[in-house]
């Protein structure tokens, strides 16, 4: 069954339900929005009605034989609203952004925001150039995330041009790059479930 998503518009106060994420991120587009996908109308409409919030998700407790105490994870969310966030933590959780940007760049929760028009797609590269960078820097070879498209697609150089903006196509070039040189020194970069992502932001589509 297909999904529905709905959105709501902070500054302008407006919400509504769309058939198609295409739809939705054209609607959300540079804006201050709240978005999430549903089975149904009903259960979208529910959501909208009670304030459009981000349900705080209860963390699994994480054993190790869940994660790779040796690996770095990054996510991208919008759980806050206050657009795109990036994280890169440990394996503990504990965020490592600060060991590589600008004190100014890292926000109170020890994060990095993307430019307000970016897409959480756009996020989840950045979170996965943000790993390599770290992982040169601090020699670790394994890397985990969450995003099917950053990590089967975009990461291996497979994208649609027509679809995504200049600075988009420019940094996916460059995760490609990175990513394939990180391969040919025996790096590994796999996906792992958003559930159990020690980096997880709370948000999936």
């Amino acid at each position: 069954m297909s999904k529905v998503y709905a959105y709501y518009l902070v500054n302008s106060d407006t919400s509504g339900i769309l058939e198609n994420w295409e739809k939705c991120q054209k609607v959300i587009s540079k804006q201050n929005a709240r978005y999430k996908s549903f089975n149904n109308i009903k259960e979208a409409q529910e959501w909208l009605n009670a304030g459009a919030k981000y349900e705080k998700k209860e963390k699994k407790k994480i054993s190790q034989n869940d994660i790779d105490c040796s690996a770095i994870y990054f996510d991208a969310g919008t759980g806050r609203g206050n657009g795109v966030e990036v994280r890169l933590t440990d394996y503990k959780g504990s965020p490592l952004l600060y060991k590589i940007l600008p004190k100014e760049k890292i926000n109170e929760h020890g994060n990095y925001y993307v430019a307000k028009h970016r897409t959480n797609n756009y996020g989840e590269l950045v979170g996965l150039y943000a790993a390599l960078v770290y992982a040169k820097k601090y020699k670790i070879n394994k890397i985990f995330g969450d995003s099917l498209l950053v990590l089967n697609y975009w990461s291996k150089g497979h994208y649609n041009a027509g679809n995504l903006e200049f600075e988009t196509i420019k940094l996916i070039k460059k995760v490609t790059l990175m990513r394939e040189k990180f391969e040919n020194q025996n790096g590994i970069i796999e996906k792992i479930s958003g559930d159990i992502n020690p980096a997880d932001l709370g948000f999936h589509k």
